[in-house]
């Protein structure tokens, strides 16, 4: 929610990206971030077409893959909660049990590729992230089977073997394994590509409401321009530029960032959009 007036820069934000660039071999950057602020406790969509660094942006914020190294000028500040937050790109540093423990503790994972365990049961692939945090298994159980009910999935599912269940099924297993974590960020990639458009909808606007329920964040990549604008309390495009070596690269900016007003889109500006999706298609041509 954003009314017309406010600064994008007075936002309470959980992410605050100062001259992100990244590149997987040394000299060829795939993905150019100059500025941009995340809000807390709101549903952002990065969209952008295939190629242009969707993946990469999520992959940097959620630490999940050291071979991408962000310059030394970059600042990727996640606010958690404390005083001060922490820079991210000194996270780079840690050692992989270090690392995976931050990841544990703060974010929470959705991709399109369901990366279930077949040596789990259904039920337990939902609970997996409850149980790492702590939980006991009746009070794992039980916030499962609440989430599996608020999302359609027949309860005889949770004992299923997970070859046992459809493509879709194991995708919403997959949602609900990510939602009951304990997370200050859900990071999602094409997260209700392989669904139909009713599953995919009843998805996120699930996603959407625990998130503003309990004041946490999603950040969701995708290309269904449609699907952000449905969903999203801010829009972030990532467009593909010509960098000064002549190599195509993603970027994106706050000044281009869209932002729900109720039921209206505005532009960073605060001025309402008449046509959102001809203005999003726009900015990603």
């Amino acid at each position: 929610m954003r009314s017309n007036d406010l600064d994008i820069y007075t936002m309470n934000t959980i992410f605050q990206i100062e001259k992100l660039g990244c590149a997987y071999h040394p000299g060829r950057p795939v993905l150019n971030i100059p500025r941009l602020h995340i809000p807390q406790g709101q549903l952002v969509f990065v969209v952008g077409r295939s190629g242009v660094g969707k993946s990469t942006f999520i992959e940097t914020l959620g630490l999940m893959n050291r071979t991408i190294e962000p310059s030394e000028a970059t600042v990727v500040h996640f606010n958690h909660g404390s005083d001060q937050g922490v820079d991210l790109k000194n996270h780079w540093k840690l050692k992989n049990e270090e690392l995976s423990a931050f990841r544990r503790k703060h974010f929470s994972f959705i991709f399109q590729n369901t990366n279930l365990m077949p040596n789990f049961s259904s039920g337990e692939n939902m609970m997996v992230s409850l149980l790492l945090k702590g939980h006991d298994h009746a009070s794992a159980r039980e916030e499962v089977l609440k989430m599996m009910d608020r999302l359609e999935l027949p309860q005889r599912v949770f004992d299923a073997p997970v070859s046992a269940i459809s493509g879709g099924q194991r995708q919403r297993l997959a949602f609900v394994r990510a939602v009951t974590a304990d997370f200050s960020v859900l990071f999602g990639d094409e997260p209700t590509g392989n669904l139909d458009p009713v599953t995919a909808h009843n998805l996120m606007n699930t996603l959407r409401s625990i998130l503003h329920e309990h004041k946490r964040t999603g950040i969701v990549v995708s290309h269904d321009l449609s699907m952000a604008l449905s969903f999203a309390d801010m829009i972030v495009p990532l467009r593909r530029v010509v960098a000064p070596d002549g190599a195509d690269v993603g970027e994106a900016h706050d000044d281009t960032a869209l932002f729900r007003n109720e039921d209206r889109w505005t532009n960073a500006g605060g001025k309402l959009l008449d046509n959102p999706v001809n203005d999003l298609e726009q900015l990603l041509l």
